[in-house]
């Protein structure tokens, strides 16, 4: 009777055991699908800052205060926006242009968003100020 007793009690101690690690199994690869979301959501917003800072550079270079035939001119810049595939990702690039005068300056917005594996919608923004200065004297202070 007495080894039953053990035998039972053994049973139970491994059945807990069996329970236990399957528990942590279950958490372990929960947290490992929430870092593979964290990681891709990284190099998305990674992408992303990339775009919106190539988009503010070539805003920002331009050749010409106005328009001249066959250079880009500071009078020109002006709102728009676009899209880019990067990966799996399609990121949408929209560009905003706001003039100002004394001093002569324009503020550009530049939102870069996308859509997450999970259908959240994610975005970067980025502005600046470019200054109305001739690029041939553009070591000028605004």
């Amino acid at each position: 009777m007495r080894r039953q007793a053990i035998n039972g009690q053994t049973l139970i101690e491994v059945m807990v055991t069996v329970v236990f690690i399957a528990m942590a199994v279950i958490a372990l690869i929960r947290f490992q699908n929430y870092q593979a979301y964290d990681s891709m959501l990284t190099q998305q917003k990674n992408a992303a800052t990339l775009l919106a800072t190539q988009e503010m550079e070539n805003l920002r270079n331009f050749q010409v205060l106005n328009n001249t035939s066959g250079y880009t001119s500071y009078q020109s810049l002006a709102s728009g926006s676009s899209s880019s595939t990067m990966g799996n990702t399609t990121y949408t690039i929209v560009w905003t242009v706001t003039s100002y005068t004394n001093p002569t300056y324009k503020n550009v917005n530049v939102i870069v968003s996308w859509t997450d594996r999970n259908s959240v919608a994610q975005s970067v923004e980025l502005s600046s100020n470019i200054a109305g200065i001739d690029p041939s004297t553009s070591g000028s202070v605004m």
